[in-house]
């Protein structure tokens, strides 16, 4: 499996920081839930506060987290600066300074975050930043600033996004899929029916695959739930298209699809006939946490959050931080000090999610 797909493969709609994200505006960024080539960065490791250190509270290691996440948002690679700014969504009060850096970031992935942030959060007091974004050279931050000024409550023409899932660049398909999934209106339906007709050319197979999910996913969103089907087959495909049965299991939780909970299980207890990947395991645990915290298991990522591999240690780290359960705080405490600075973001997000209520067993599409 490309370990660079879970870089925007996200456990709880995050940018998983495991991949390369070069400063020039040439380099391929794609959607959360695309592959890209990745570039292998080294940057410094985050210096992390004494409250992490020893016997860290919570609290403690709450107030390391967003010390750390704010050096980050500084750092001179962008996957880091998008990574930490979605991390601190957690923190809304802090936020703001982080997303008006964000909207004038030289790399795109970086403006697509802070443009989404201000619609997911609603941040209003900064939606008269959007209008210039309407009009930014990148097709996916101006779709991302679409939704956000209909979030905040301002028009914005949604004819852009009709022509935007017409394209054969994947980035740009699947972000305008999945914004016009969040905006909830289901006259896009047909749009999103009729692009699927009509394939990428000259893209790779498996990678219009991804996008097609997406569009499932946004359709599913609109009140189509029989594109679910879609999602929950793709659990099932060989094991060298990992990457779709990844995506399938982010999806199944990001939809709280109960129905899925056996499968979900098997694939990340790995008691199904086909060994999976690591990362499908860890994938598939995620999801369990979004339908029902305590059917997923915590030994999963556990058992992932020493790997040699810094990939391994930051969706671990990722993973735990949506089970809920405080006995994740030692191993993310001790993540928090990696000497990779993607696993130290990924830490710090956990940590910070690790503070939320639990999902509530039962919150599904369907029956289990």
């Amino acid at each position: 499996m490309n370990k660079s797909f879970f870089a925007f493969v996200s456990a709880a709609a995050l940018l998983l920081p495991l991949g390369g994200c070069a400063e020039a505006p040439s380099q391929p960024w794609s959607t959360k839930s695309q592959s890209l080539n990745s570039l292998s960065v080294v940057a410094p490791v985050l210096a992390v506060s004494p409250a992490a250190t020893g016997e860290a509270t919570p609290e403690g290691l709450r107030e390391a987290a967003i010390e750390l996440l704010l050096q980050a948002s500084d750092s001179t690679y962008a996957l880091l600066r998008a990574n930490s700014l979605e991390a601190m969504r957690e923190v809304p009060d802090q936020i703001e300074p982080l997303v008006r850096r964000g909207l004038v970031d030289q790399n795109r992935g970086v403006r697509f975050v802070a443009t989404m942030t201000i619609g997911q959060l609603q941040l209003k007091q900064l939606a008269h930043l959007l209008e210039p974004l309407l009009r930014d050279e990148a097709q996916s931050v101006q779709a991302a600033a679409i939704f956000a000024m209909h979030r905040c409550g301002y028009e914005a023409d949604l004819n852009p996004l009709a022509e935007m899932i017409q394209s054969d660049d994947p980035e740009v398909r699947g972000n305008a899929a999945m914004v016009l999934g969040e905006l909830g209106d289901d006259s896009a339906a047909a749009m999103l029916r009729q692009a699927l007709r009509h394939g990428m050319n000259r893209v790779p197979l498996a990678r219009a695959k991804l996008v097609n999910l997406q569009f499932a996913e946004a359709l599913v969103k609109l009140g189509h739930e029989e594109e679910i089907g879609v999602i929950r087959a793709a659990l099932f495909v060989p094991p060298e298209q990992g990457e779709l049965a990844a995506l399938a299991c982010m999806l199944c939780g990001r939809l709280r699809d109960g129905r899925a909970i056996p499968d979900l299980s098997n694939l990340a207890r790995a008691t199904e006939p086909v060994t999976r990947s690591a990362e499908i395991r860890m994938a598939a645990t995620w999801a369990l946490a979004q339908i029902a915290s305590g059917l997923a298991p915590i030994e999963v990522p556990m058992e992932y959050a020493g790997s040699n591999q810094f990939q391994l240690r930051a969706q671990a780290a990722s993973t735990l931080g949506e089970l809920g359960d405080p006995i994740a705080y030692a191993a993310l405490a001790k993540l928090l000090q990696d000497p990779n600075p993607l696993v130290q973001v990924a830490a710090a997000g956990a940590i910070l999610r690790l503070d939320r209520p639990s999902q509530q067993v039962g919150r599904n599409r369907a029956n289990y």
